[in-house]
């Protein structure tokens, strides 16, 4: 019982060179739709698209299985991050890299092809497995927004993988921070600059004040900040009246991020304190959660299960933290276990990226074996 290396390999570079950016997933679900029927009918199109002006929904693909059996999810998202042209792909013994002009998209199309080879051979060989429900989402570089909008009421499965990992093979993934978005406006004064700029309260002055006392970068091990956008202005000989910044903070734990936005709306309060004029700027703090924290007990059987089945494979299994958002973040929001899979993916979001194929054919294996064992699991059947 092992993947068909060759198979995996030309169905990864079929999906590679489907450009997919966030909200233009149609072509690549088309192709998943294509590989999978074979396997099964039940396979439609939730309504997130309507929600995130994408061009296709999540792809729900259901699995026939062993009904004694709980259902087990499987995930991969089929959006990249953006590329503007087509994507060509270059293939070593060891790895499959894209021409350099380009994202190579193994994340995600690594885990896509993981999983569409995990079924073929579990039907081929005809393995015992439970009902399989595999959850391609839309738009997840994108915030989560299609996880955000999955039509859960048609998932049943309170357990699964999520294939989505770019840390070593041995790494899996079972906690990682929340995020929330901050948006903030700085109200000043206009005035002409050259003629009667002490008329004015510059708005951009009041923000850039405020920016350079605020902590940002990695505050500890577990928190991090960042201010990603700003503008405001409206000429060069006009004291700017408005100003806008945007960013983020992420950590594992509720109380850090409500204590530096402390931090951030003290930065402001200061900031406006040290306009001398009679007029003071103002400001507007707003924030929201992006994505809750995922965070998984190492004694979940799934975990346990993914530990010992490394070992039997030669492997020391380590469980570790990512400071990114993944849809497991949502899921795990949901009451569903999904632990984080590495699937070789190397250096992505870059024109560097590449694909890994000795930990890209491992973690194939490793989805095989999960899947064949959880008969045997006492808390995996119904």
């Amino acid at each position: 019982m092992k993947p068909n290396k060759e198979r995996l390999i030309s169905t990864f570079i079929s999906l590679a060179e489907i450009p997919s950016p966030s909200l233009k997933e149609g072509k690549v679900a088309k192709l998943v739709i294509k590989e999978l029927k074979k396997y099964s009918s039940q396979y439609f199109i939730d309504k997130a698209a309507e929600k995130t002006g994408g061009e296709i929904g999540n792809l729900i693909v259901k699995i026939d299985g062993d009904n004694n059996l709980k259902p087990f999810l499987l995930s991969a998202h089929l959006d990249t991050v953006a590329v503007n042209k087509s994507i060509k792909t270059r293939a070593t013994p060891r790895a499959i890299y894209s021409d350099g002009s380009t994202i190579l998209g193994a994340d995600c199309k690594a885990g896509i092809a993981i999983i569409i080879e995990t079924i073929k051979i579990l039907k081929e060989k005809k393995i015992s497995h439970p009902p399989l429900e595999l959850v391609f989402t839309i738009s997840e570089e994108n915030a989560l927004l299609g996880a955000k909008n999955l039509d859960f009421s048609v998932i049943k499965a309170k357990t699964g993988l999520i294939f989505d990992n770019e840390q070593p093979f041995e790494n899996i993934i079972l906690k990682a921070p929340a995020a929330v978005g901050f948006e903030v406006k700085v109200m000043g004064k206009a005035a002409h600059s050259g003629v009667a700029p002490e008329d004015g309260v510059s708005a951009i002055k009041t923000a850039a004040y405020a920016i350079s006392k605020m902590k940002l970068g990695r505050i500890d091990s577990e928190t991090t900040a960042n201010v990603g956008f700003i503008q405001g202005g409206e000429g060069i000989n006009i004291v700017p009246s408005l100003s806008f910044f945007e960013g983020e903070i992420r950590s594992k734990k509720t109380e850090k991020i409500k204590r530096i936005e402390k931090h951030f709306k003290k930065c402001l309060e200061n900031s406006t304190l040290m306009c001398k004029g009679k007029i003071k700027p103002s400001f507007e703090f707003n924030s929201s959660l992006k994505f809750p924290d995922l965070d998984i007990n190492e004694k979940h059987y799934i975990p346990i299960l993914l530990s010992k089945t490394m070992g039997e494979m030669g492997f020391k299994a380590k469980f570790s933290s990512s400071g990114g958002g993944t849809d497991a973040n949502i899921f795990n929001s949901k009451g569903i276990i999904t632990p984080i899979l590495s699937t070789g993916m190397r250096k992505v979001h870059t024109n560097e990226e590449y694909l890994d194929l000795k930990d890209f054919f491992n973690c194939s294996d490793l989805a095989l074996r999960i899947i064949s064992k959880l008969k045997e699991i006492k808390n995996a059947r119904k």
